[in-house]
């Protein structure tokens, strides 16, 4: 929820600086017309390509986001960080105790890395393929993302 309000803070802060630019004054006009128009029958190809590109620029915005946190900000976007987790490289994990798994070899993940995995993540959920799903039929909680890129989701050292 963290992450998901400061991306919705930094779209809305987009928005509106695209709304001065523009010189539209009227933000239901412009919501109506670029947010939540509906699309039918007299929807044209180009107001469709509009928003398909609207929601490509934010897709692109979230990915960068993740990129930066993951590799730049010590492995965890302010979410992850409140909630104790940040990703590490992954090559193999091993359960050694309920709840315990040892990861090899669990460095910083590298911005390639980290890369791989948001593209991956993202257009993934762009696509309405629930990627976080597959995380219950892989071992040890990982999700298909993760497993490509070489990355798992630990809890940091020193909280329990």
């Amino acid at each position: 929820m963290v992450d998901f309000f400061i991306l919705f803070f930094i779209k809305a802060t987009i928005v509106l600086s695209i709304m001065h630019l523009s010189g539209i004054k009227d933000i239901s006009k412009f919501a109506m017309h670029y947010i939540i128009e509906e699309i039918d029958e007299d929807t044209s190809m180009e107001d469709l390509q509009k928003m398909m590109i609207v929601a490509l620029i934010y897709r692109l915005l979230v990915c960068f986001y993740e990129i930066i946190c993951i590799w730049g900000a010590g492995g965890a976007t302010p979410g992850k960080f409140l909630l104790g987790l940040r990703v590490v490289t992954c090559d193999t994990s091993v359960l050694i105790a309920p709840n315990r798994v040892l990861v090899i070899p669990s460095s910083n993940v590298s911005i390639t890395t980290s890369t791989i995995r948001a593209l991956i993540k993202n257009f993934s959920i762009a696509s309405f393929f629930p990627a976080f799903i597959t995380l219950l039929f892989f071992q040890h909680n990982r999700t298909a993302y993760d497993i490509v890129a070489g990355t798992i989701v630990v809890r940091r050292n020193g909280i329990r």
